[in-house]
Parts: structure tokens; sequence; C-alpha cells
């Protein structure tokens, strides 16, 4: 809306311009405005020039200005006022200006009946009352409502925003850093005061930004329970619940904490986590494949791992990963007898590697690493049993009863089983050489512990392997034979026992603790730069500014009064 000097209210008119211009201005706009297809004309033409003489003293200039106050002022008695009550002098007012007598008391009647009113209805009234032209705008009014009703990025060029008592609410700096991105400028007292009636995308665009951080603590300051979650699931993660990731549908969060605890999952395949079950279960395929989903840290400590399988020597706190133990051995394989004395690991590497020899046949190898295992008592006691258990049965299968009875008598009372291997030794003593059974244990020449139930299977592998070595399938189908006959008299008191307990010589089964990324905060769940979010903002900006925005209407000069 234009004056008639052809300005927009509150701009001044440029001092090298003639009446005659102005006038002309004036006319060039007034016609722009009623080709306007969106300006409504009514059908008797609007008020007459008496009225519009009348409307002036309120601020209202122009047919088209007098038709949407018309408008504005039916819809604000129609408004239903919020936790005040709107004043009835403010009422008053505005239906005296409907009937014909407005005044200049208007301005501050609507500011009244706007007050006590939501910000989507003082938002679209300060829509309308920007669209007219109104003079009812203090000067920074003007300029902070062009910022808020512009479609695009707009600055004050240096000039001040609303103070702090003017922008209670903060929504007019939040408003304005977004659209023109200049964050540096919002304070953290401010960030305080927007946080517990922003919406969350609006929150979470600060939080992009960098404006919101931990420190703020902006859990804190929201009513709603699920706002509270997901901003400390944004900013704090490592204080969520298990319960409340599950609440707030935090996926990774559920998915980490499943892991850790061991839980049975099906994991989606080619996932981390089923990367890393994978790799935790020894499967070192997958190794390359899982360093793309893991952070650098743990890339550089996964290839420490595999670099140590080299050696056979890793970092204490590697070792220390008992999850990381079934993934080290499966990299490892000692060529030489391992010393138990190194670490917790190279002591049940050292037991798994005697067992592992004595089936493999290679019983000279199986005894280097016996004896080292025997001169450890200060290891595991079940560990220590064992190893005397394995060397009793290489004595048994040298023949050497009286070593094997020595070494059993160490660890009968430990061992239920021990004792049944004592009982065992005892009788082959009694008995004369050439009525001796085989000494060997079946089960171990197919590389199976004793009583093992998968020892059919296990023998038509080696038999499809060695079906061309003469005396490896006769050393098979002799095994076979034996296992089938105590199997049908069900009786296998003439197999030495190996191990006692198979639990000992098990890796744990444990998730890789050390290999799981920390906690990273939730990625953002809302929509960036939602507008229905900044229209938010936009509006609150508007109401908190209203009693600075409206203002009385600027008296009309000798020159409008002339032309009008």
């Amino acid at each position: 809306m234009t004056d008639a000097k052809g300005l927009i209210p509150g701009q001044e008119p440029d001092a090298s311009m003639s009446r005659a211009e102005m006038v002309e201005a004036w006319r060039e706009q007034r016609r722009t405005r009623r080709s306007d297809p969106s300006v409504s004309v009514t059908d008797d033409g609007g008020p007459d020039g008496f009225a519009l003489r009348r409307w002036r003293r309120a601020g209202v200039f122009g047919a088209d200005a007098v038709r949407r106050v018309e408008r504005l002022l039916n819809d604000l008695l129609d408004v239903e006022s919020g936790e005040r009550s709107v004043p009835g002098w403010a009422l008053r007012t505005l239906r005296q200006c409907l009937d014909g007598d407005p005044g200049p008391q208007l301005p501050s009647a609507v500011r009244a009946v706007l007050e006590t009113a939501e910000p989507n209805h003082t938002a679209a009234a300060m829509t309308v009352i920007h669209d007219a032209g109104l003079p009812w705008l203090t000067p920074s009014g003007q300029r902070w409502l062009e910022h808020l009703m512009g479609p695009g990025a707009t600055t004050l060029e240096g000039e001040a925003g609303p103070s702090v008592s003017e922008d209670a609410s903060g929504a007019f700096a939040v408003q304005y850093a977004i659209r023109n991105r200049e964050f540096d400028g919002l304070p953290a007292a401010l960030c305080v005061r927007a946080l517990p009636w922003m919406p969350l995308g609006v929150v979470d665009d600060l939080i992009d930004a960098g404006v919101v951080t931990r420190d703020a603590e902006p859990w804190n300051l929201r009513a709603a329970e699920l706002d509270r979650q997901y901003l400390l699931a944004r900013l704090s993660p490592e204080q969520v619940v298990p319960r409340t990731a599950v609440t707030i549908g935090w996926k990774e969060a559920v998915q980490r904490r499943q892991f850790l605890a061991g839980e049975d999952v099906a994991w989606e395949e080619g996932s981390r986590y089923d990367l890393l079950q994978r790799a935790a279960d020894g499967d070192a395929s997958v190794l390359k494949e899982l360093e793309h989903l893991l952070p650098r840290p743990l890339v550089l400590r996964l290839r420490r791992i595999q670099d140590g399988a080299l050696t056979g020597n890793w970092d204490p706190d590697v070792l220390a990963d008992r999850g990381l133990w079934r993934l080290i051995s499966a990299l490892w394989e000692p060529k030489a007898a391992v010393s138990p004395r190194r670490s917790t690991f190279h002591a049940l590497a050292a037991l798994r590697h005697a067992y592992d020899v004595i089936c493999m046949g290679d019983f000279k190898k199986a005894r280097a690493q016996i004896d080292k295992l025997a001169a450890y008592e200060e290891g595991d006691p079940r560990q220590y049993a064992e190893a005397w258990n394995m060397g009793a049965y290489l004595a048994l299968l040298d023949d050497d009863l009286d070593s094997a009875l020595i070494a059993l008598t160490n660890i009968a009372d430990r061992h239920p089983q021990a004792e049944a291997n004592l009982e065992l030794i005892k009788r082959r003593r009694g008995t004369p050489r050439n009525d001796r059974p085989h000494p060997s244990n079946p089960y171990l020449e197919l590389g199976l512990p004793n009583g093992s139930g998968v020892w059919r299977s296990r023998y038509r592998d080696l038999r499809r392997e060695y079906d061309d070595e003469r005396e490896e399938s006769a050393r098979l189908n002799r095994a076979m034979r034996r296992i089938q006959r105590a199997e049908q008299a069900e009786d296998w008191s003439g197999f030495f026992v190996l191990p006692l307990d198979q639990g000992v010589f098990d890796l744990p089964d444990v998730p890789p603790v050390t290999l799981v990324p920390p906690v990273e905060p939730m990625p953002r769940q809302t929509t960036s730069e939602n507008p229905a979010d900044l229209e938010v903002v936009r509006r609150r900006a508007v109401a908190d500014l209203l009693p600075t925005l409206l203002n009385a209407p600027r008296r009309p000069d000798h020159q409008h009064r002339m032309t009008t």
C-alpha cells in the first residue's frame, strides 16, 4: 500500500521528486493494485469518500486497505481468547470501527486483542497489516516484519535486532539465524529461552549447526518425555538406557546392546554385527569387509591383531578381550611348543596345541608341549590336570605304565574321569602283555574327543581323504571297529578318557567388546529446515514482537490530505 506520494508507508520521499511526479507515482501504484487479481473488489465499489476520510483517522488509507481491515476486524471478533480475556474497550473499539466510526485507538485495540490470541492468529493479522501497508508499525517494527514476512534470506544490514525483552522467547533470533545461516550470534542464554517451545526439528537444526550442545542439556528443558529421551540420544547417547532406546526406535543402540549381551540374533547378512559375530567365531575371511564398517581406530586394532598372528605376540589389551580369542586362534597356528606363562590365552593355546598334535599323531611335538604345561603349576588347575592326563596317555601309548600311573596318581583326586583312567592303567598292568588290547583311544585316532557322537561322519570323511593310503585306511578301519564293539557292548571302559573335561579346551564364547564401536549419537529423525517447523518459529516471533510492531497510526500529512 502506498500513500499519495506513491511511496510505501514508512518510506521517506525522494527529495528530488516534484509534486507532480509524486502524484503520478501514486496513481501508477493504484492502477497496479486494481489490476492485481489477488485484490478483491466488492460489487458496491467499496467505501465512499466520506468513509475513506474517517478511516484515515485510524491510519487506514485507500479502499483496498479499508476492505482488508474490515475483514480483519470481523475475524478478530470471532477469535477465541487464550489464557487472558480480551479487554472490553478493545472489542468496543473494533465494533465502533466496523459501525462506521473508526478512530485512532484502532491499532491499540487490535494489539490488545492479538495479545490474548494464539500465535497463528497474530501472524495472520500481522500479514494483513503488512500486505495492506498500514502505517501502524514502528520504524524498527517495519524492518523486522519485512524480514519475518519475506520469502528468503534478508539481513538487517547492521541494524540492531530486537532486544531480549522484545524477543522474549528468542523466536526472532532463531528464525533470523536459520534463514541467514548466521549461527554465531545465538548466545547460550537465548537457546535456553527457545529450547522449551521450539519444534523438535528446529532443535535438530541448531544441533547440526553446533549451536545446541550437550553442555546446554536441552533434554532437561523439554516437557515431553519422548523429546527428552530423543535429545539425550542425540547429544549424550551413553546415558540412554536400553529400554529407552527401544521406545524411541534407536535401532543402532538396540543392536549394539544385543550384540554386547551375547543375544542370539539373526543379524542381517553383511551388516556390522553380522561380520563382527562371524569374526568372533573365528571366520577370518570377513576381516577385509569388516574394516569398511568400523571407525579408523578399530580398523587399526584389527590390523594389529592380524599382524600379531605372524609371531604369536599381541598387546596385553588385545589378549585381555576374551572375545578375540577365537579369531586369534583362527589366525595363528603354533609351529612349536607354546609357553603357557606368557598369558592366560597362551596357556589355553598351549593346551589346545598339545591336544591337536596328539590327534594328528605327532607325539614328539605333543611331549614337548606337555612338558611345558606340566611345569606351569601356577596356571589353571583344570588345565594342569589335563596336561598330566595327556602325559599319562602318551606314556600308555609307549607302554610305560609306571609313568602313566604316577601322572594319574597326581590328579586322580581332582577329577572322576582321571580315576577311571587310573583304574584302566592298573588293569592293564595286571594283564599279560600279549593279552592287552590296543592302547590308543579310537576316538582320538579319528581326531575327536572321547565318546563323540559324530564319529561316523568323521570316519567317512577321513576314509575318502585317505582312500589311496593303505596303512592309514587300515588304522581308520581298526578305530571304527573298536568303537562299534564298544557301542554294541555299551562298555567304553577300555578307552583312555581324553580330555577329562571338554569344556577346559573350549575357547570363550563371548562378544569381542573391544571391536564394537563406541555408542554414537542417534542420527536426527526430523526433516532438516522443515517449512512447517520454521513457520511455527515465525509465528512465535511475530507474537513476541507484537507490542513493538504495532503503534498508533502516524498522522497523515498535508500533502496526503490534499491528494486523497
